[in-house]
């Protein structure tokens, strides 16, 4: 049986068609599978930090830098990218990863500071435990603690150290005192959180030193 030219001539077309698909298939799977971004899959983290001593309120008055850790403490590499000291202009950063656990954390930038502007603040923000999920946003604010804040919680921490006998009291005291002294020279936070509730925490430890 012999083939009209005109079938032959469509049978050609036909094959390169499909020679054409092979090749698009071919090129899309080695997209996929080379470590080629694509926003499917991932999880998008929208962190912000908050104004100092103020967690629902942004700090956007200066450059932050996030970093986003592992659990294990190291920077997240992902697809030839480093999660270290990212800028956050105003204080907002929107960035994609991939679905996981995370520790998250941001420092200030130090090159605002001048004679006449002073910053009481503590050099990194308190730390958030995030889990981001597949293909939706999280939304992360980090707190921005005031100095004045951190010198009261490490001093009590020295305290319960020299309690346990963990640590020589004479260093401990030493360390007490000038905390101590350096907070007196700074203002205290006006809202007053954890820093609220130390009689009520007082109180607590107490009754548990007597059990």
């Amino acid at each position: 049986m012999r083939l009209s030219k005109k079938f032959k001539s469509n049978m050609v077309v036909g094959l390169k068609y499909l020679c054409f698909l092979a090749l698009l298939v071919s090129l899309f799977s080695l997209n996929l599978y080379s470590g080629t971004p694509c926003d499917k899959g991932l999880a998008t983290l929208s962190i912000s930090v908050s104004a100092m001593d103020e967690p629902c309120k942004i700090e956007n008055t200066r450059p932050w830098f996030i970093t986003v850790f592992n659990c294990d403490g190291t920077v997240l590499q992902f697809c030839g990218r480093s999660y270290i000291l990212m800028p956050a202009e105003c204080g907002c950063l929107d960035v994609q990863v991939p679905p996981g656990c995370y520790y998250i954390k941001a420092v200030w930038a130090f090159w605002v500071i001048t004679p006449r502007l002073v910053y009481r603040v503590n050099h990194f923000t308190d730390a958030a435990i995030v889990q981001a999920c597949c293909e939706k946003t999280t939304c992360v604010r980090l707190f921005n603690p005031s100095v004045h804040r951190c010198g009261i919680i490490y001093e009590k921490a020295v305290n319960d150290l020299i309690k346990q006998n963990a640590i020589s009291a004479d260093v401990g005291e030493r360390v007490t005192e000038a905390v101590g002294a350096v907070n007196k020279e700074i203002p205290e936070p006006k809202n007053k959180f954890e820093l609220g509730i130390e009689k009520e925490i007082e109180e607590l430890m107490e009754k548990q030193r007597q059990q």
